[in-house]
């Protein structure tokens, strides 16, 4: 949550910020690794066991909470700790992918409209987690319990409909999160709850599910901080939940510094009395987020992990030991150093309004995911930069490998292959090491949209292979606020540790709150027969193939333009690979050439349209609604 600190210093006083940030900086960088104890250890001040969620009274949104004047939920941007992180002796991030990948676009499996923004607040902190059987998603107000085909099968509800009947204050004010406990089969929602905003004191709550069935009871837990635990984030580990927070001051909202915090989970799978243990760090220090497991477990022993973003990549260990708890440590930084980045892009145009939207350039972005291989450890992790200086928006996502000896970065990329904007990403890893991409996407030319890249894990180090595929064009702007996000959530189905989910959020319409959320589901190897990847020699083609409108109804328009002229095929595909119609196949002279798909009598779901023209084979995915 935000309330945004102005920024528009006077030159001399943001040149002696930038001198003292670069000091402490330089004096942090140098320093030794410290182990901290314990700052504290917090009982949860309530505990319960709720009725089955499927007995209780579902609460509509905006029932409850949301008591945000201007129709933002707050959120206190950190202090410019540091400076831009220039490149050295180039105006160019030394590891951008300037072009799309090679290999045909992504197919998503599921792909269907989340929960919409009906209370009139932004940003929605949309996020979500998927189980063997469903998908549950939470924005700042809502959640949404849906099958994997995309039915709903509970809600859009309330928040405080999971806190019915619990003791003390439960509105939804905002910042949820949403974790599958795949070693347990548990469900985990979080959000705070702020009665007294701005004064404290606060609350976290926590609600984790009783079975694998989310509309069962939920063992549920509050814990008082404070300060204002800002911006929490949640990571699923064996030997504890694992959370971070940004703490500001009660009242005045100063920046206290990162909070790290482990919750005693095997007590908490129980609904029994669950203990807290806490790291206050000082207001030197910068935004911190845990890591979340995925895959089998890690190596026993292995202490929880967090990351903080600088100049550098620095990791943090937190060793959780419940039998003596004054022997819990903190400890870090173990400090990595990146390809330079530039850090200075600071909002994002949209189609049709002068409204530009944030970026949260400082923060590494959810989640943090972690992965055991057996011969290595990885981490996966992605943050904002700007890739050429011009305040265009990139993704810069690494690959943080662990074998025998330390922590390196394993590969890098920023990736920015055009001219448009890209932010407010989640990356994740599945279990054969191939690595997506999802993130908003937005322009002068375009609404903000969501789109998603990967690449195999023996493709070359750095590089998003797979074309940019949109999980949904964005058919209006967002006009009454510039908040955006916070964060968008990349997750990895455990039934296969092979099918990727992705949410986030687009504006069907231009208006000031109406946004809507979209989740869809992909792989990475399984593409459909008879679309694979294209030749290399596509790479050096400028040939292009889309379609508007993307989703579509009845009709589309494709479009293609050629370089050059020649023979051309285009043709619509099913997911089987069989030819629906032949849209184009003749000779044709170089130019922009147009057809129309009707599809009125074809069943809803995904489609492609694929030119072939001399050597060049280009694809695109098409989602046909009803």
């Amino acid at each position: 949550m935000i309330i945004n600190n102005n920024q528009n210093y006077k030159p001399m006083k943001r040149l002696i910020v930038l001198f003292f940030s670069a000091l402490l900086l330089n004096l942090s960088s140098t320093a030794q690794q410290v182990v901290l104890h314990p700052s504290g250890l917090k009982q949860a001040i309530y505990h319960d066991v709720s009725p089955p969620l499927r007995e209780m009274q579902m609460l509509k949104p905006g029932a409850n909470g949301m008591r945000w004047e201007n129709g933002e939920i707050p959120n206190n941007f950190l202090p410019v700790w540091k400076k831009q992180n220039k490149f050295a002796g180039t105006d160019i991030d030394p590891v951008v992918q300037d072009k799309m990948g090679w290999r045909a676009p992504l197919s998503t499996i599921a792909n269907f409209d989340g929960i919409a923004g009906t209370a009139g607040y932004t940003p929605p902190d949309e996020n979500g987690d998927v189980g063997l059987d469903y998908y549950i998603e939470t924005v700042n107000v809502s959640f949404a319990i849906y099958t994997k085909t995309g039915d709903l099968a509970y809600g859009p509800a309330n928040l405080s409909t999971l806190w019915q009947g619990f003791p003390g204050y439960h509105g939804s004010d905002g910042d949820p999160i949403v974790l599958y406990d795949h070693l347990a089969g548990r469900w985990l929602i979080s959000q705070f709850s702020l009665p007294n905003f701005p004064n404290g004191p606060y609350y976290e709550l926590f609600a984790i599910s009783q079975s694998e069935d989310p509309l069962g009871s939920w063992n549920r837990y509050s814990y008082e901080f404070s300060n204002m635990p800002d911006y929490p984030k949640l990571g699923v580990w064996p030997d504890g939940y694992y959370l971070s927070a940004n703490s500001f001051s009660a009242g005045a909202l100063n920046w206290c510094g990162p909070l790290a915090a482990v919750l005693e989970r095997d007590s908490m799978l129980t609904g029994a009395p669950a203990r807290m243990v806490f790291f206050q760090k000082g207001p030197y220090e910068e935004s911190i987020i845990p890591a979340d497991l995925d895959g089998p477990a890690p190596p026993a022993g292995t202490p929880g992990y967090f990351a903080m973003l600088n100049n550098q990549l620095r990791l943090y260990q937190l060793h959780a030991n419940w039998v003596n708890i004054d022997s819990t440590t903190f400890s870090g930084p173990y400090s990595m150093t990146p390809a330079p980045f530039d850090d200075g892009v600071n909002s994002i145009p949209q189609k049709g309004t002068t409204r530009k939207l944030d970026v949260l350039p400082k923060y590494l972005m959810h989640r943090l995911q972690y992965r055991n291989f057996g011969t290595h450890q990885t981490l996966v992790a992605n943050h904002t930069v700007d890739p050429e200086g011009t305040y265009q928006a990139g993704v810069r996502w690494y690959e943080i490998r662990k074998s025998t000896g330390d922590w390196a970065i394993y590969q890098q990329g920023t990736y920015a292959p055009d001219t448009l904007c890209r932010w407010m990403a989640s990356v994740a890893m599945d279990g054969d090491g191939n690595i997506a991409l999802g993130y908003s996407i937005s322009g002068d030319t375009i609404f903000p949209s969501i789109g998603i890249t990967g690449r195999r894990a023996g493709d070359s180090l750095g590089q998003m292979t797979f074309m940019e595929d949109m999980v949904i064009n964005g058919s209006g702007a967002q006009l009454g606020s510039e908040r955006w996000g916070d964060y968008s959530s990349l997750n990895v189905d455990p039934a296969d540790d092979h099918t990727f989910w992705y949410v986030n959020e687009y504006y069907p319409i231009t208006s000031q709150y109406n946004w809507s959320t979209r989740i869809a589901s992909f792989t990475i190897n399984n593409l459909p027969v008879d679309i694979d990847e294209c030749p290399v020699a596509a790479i050096k083609t400028q040939n292009l193939l889309n379609s508007f409108p993307n989703p579509f109804t009845n009709t589309t328009s494709v479009k293609w333009k050629l370089t050059e002229p020649g023979y051309v095929s285009v043709k619509i595909l099913n997911l089987t690979g069989e030819t629906i119609t032949q849209l184009a196949n003749e000779y044709q002279k170089a130019g922009e050439h147009s057809a129309e798909f009707e599809a009125s009598g074809l069943p809803a779901g995904v489609y492609f349209c694929q030119l072939v023209t001399g050597k060049t084979i280009k694809t695109q995915k098409m989602i046909l609604i009803r």
